[in-house]
């Protein structure tokens, strides 16, 4: 639980999270074969079972301290430590002529995730007339290890990383602002890139994490230009990525016909683009945003395979609208849309799909009720072209449904 004791302007904030995580897949797959004349072929046809069980314990500890200097100036210091355990035990059987089921080769293993970040940051940011500034830099210890029991694999990696950060911005009137920035990122592989037991959908298709997968790094350059208005205001952004160690999915096609999906690090990805975002109120009742990115990137994957290299020119944009309606009705309505592009194996189709809530203050405005539907067109599918040496795969997705909720909290304290 979060804590504060500010002296003088100072001020302390300290919190620790704790997460215990454990899901369980028992899924079951009969896959059947049929002749041209659409009899069915008992041989060609096979029952198999999935058992999946994934566990997590993870503890975050966070203290930050805030000093202020000069009349707007401070400074920012903290450190902030992650330990995450994770387990994913992983079970694939066939059943045979016999009636008994028989593990898979290959598909039997417990895989064991280790990791251990400790960070500290500061940051020094201060005003002076119409400029203000802000620095920073964060430094990172990680200590990460995986390993697959049955196997007897192990892959240790220790390694430190700096991220500085920098901002200036110009505030010529009370209309206009201008900014520059830079700052170095970092994107870790989530558990699902890095289990090597995923999704098993069918003995044709196998999607699967990477235990070797490393990290991205971004350099990220931005030039900004920011307009007021009376309702309004528009954000304009120029902006230079350089992502090493780019993290993609690359399909391979055994000679059997069998696939598997994986994440790999690609040499690099540089993009730049236009992106503009801004917010308008059109009444007192209908308030709406939006944001609109248009972008090249150049995709580099040549150090796994000189195909892998991609160029591409898409759009995204996500456009929001937020009523208050009478008698306590919030509505909301989001929209977004992502445009074809290329990626180092072939192309990724356009997605289009919406996402709608409504709230209303009940019981003397001390409960609320709340509705979600999410992808209110059932149209987010990720539908995709892949191609290689010897296969071209065109396939379509969606790992969720269209989903409704609804629910209901209350205030006890007025």
């Amino acid at each position: 639980m979060p804590t504060a004791s500010p002296i003088q302007g100072h001020e302390l904030n300290a919190s620790f999270t704790y997460l215990n995580y454990w899901e369980r897949s028992d899924q079951l797959f009969t896959e059947n074969a049929f002749d041209p004349m659409g009899q069915t072929r008992p041989k060609g046809s096979l029952i198999q079972t999935s058992l999946n069980d994934e566990y997590e314990n993870q503890f975050l500890l966070q203290v930050d301290y805030t000093q202020p200097f000069a009349t707007k100036g401070k400074i920012e210091t903290g450190i902030r430590t992650s330990f995450r355990e994770m387990e994913n035990d992983y079970l694939v059987q066939q059943k045979m002529p016999s009636g008994n089921f028989e593990t898979l080769e290959g598909l039997d293993n417990v895989f064991l995730y280790d990791e251990n970040i400790l960070a500290a940051y500061g940051i020094l940011g201060n005003e002076s007339g119409a400029w203000s500034y802000q620095a920073g830099l964060r430094a990172e210890y990680s200590d990460i290890e995986t390993r697959l029991v049955e196997t007897k694999e192990s892959n240790p990696r220790t390694y430190t990383n700096l991220f500085p950060s920098g901002h200036l911005n110009y505030k010529a009137n009370e209309k206009n602002a201008f900014q520059v920035s830079y700052s170095r990122r970092v994107r870790r592989p989530v558990y699902n890139d890095l289990s090597p037991y995923v999704t098993f959908s069918d003995q044709r298709n196998f999607f699967s994490g990477n235990p070797n997968l490393n990290p991205e790094f971004t350099d990220a350059f931005e030039m900004g230009y920011i307009r007021y208005g009376e309702k309004s205001t528009l954000f304009s952004t120029l902006y230079y990525r350089n992502t090493l160690d780019k993290i993609q999915r690359i399909r391979s096609v055994q000679p059997n016909g069998f696939s598997i999906t994986a994440p790999y690090n690609l040499d690099r990805e540089v993009s730049y683009g236009l992106e503009f975002s801004g917010d308008y109120a059109a009444t007192r009742w209908w308030k709406l945003d939006f944001n609109a990115n248009f972008f090249y990137a150049d995709v580099d994957g040549s150090n796994l395979d000189q195909n892998f290299q991609a160029s591409t020119t898409s759009v995204l944009f996500r456009q929001s609208s937020r009523f208050t309606l009478p008698k306590s009705w919030d509505l909301q309505l989001r929209a977004n849309y992502e445009a074809k592009r290329r990626t180092a194996q072939g192309i990724q189709k356009g997605i289009f799909f919406l996402d709608l809530s409504a709230s209303k203050k009940i019981l003397q405005q001390r409960g609320t009720l709340i509705l979600t539907v999410a992808d209110v067109l059932n149209s987010r599918i990720n539908r995709y072209l892949t191609e290689g040496a010897n296969f071209l795969t065109e396939g379509e997705s969606q790992m969720i449904l269209r989903q409704t909720n609804l629910t209901f909290s209350y205030r006890i304290n007025p």
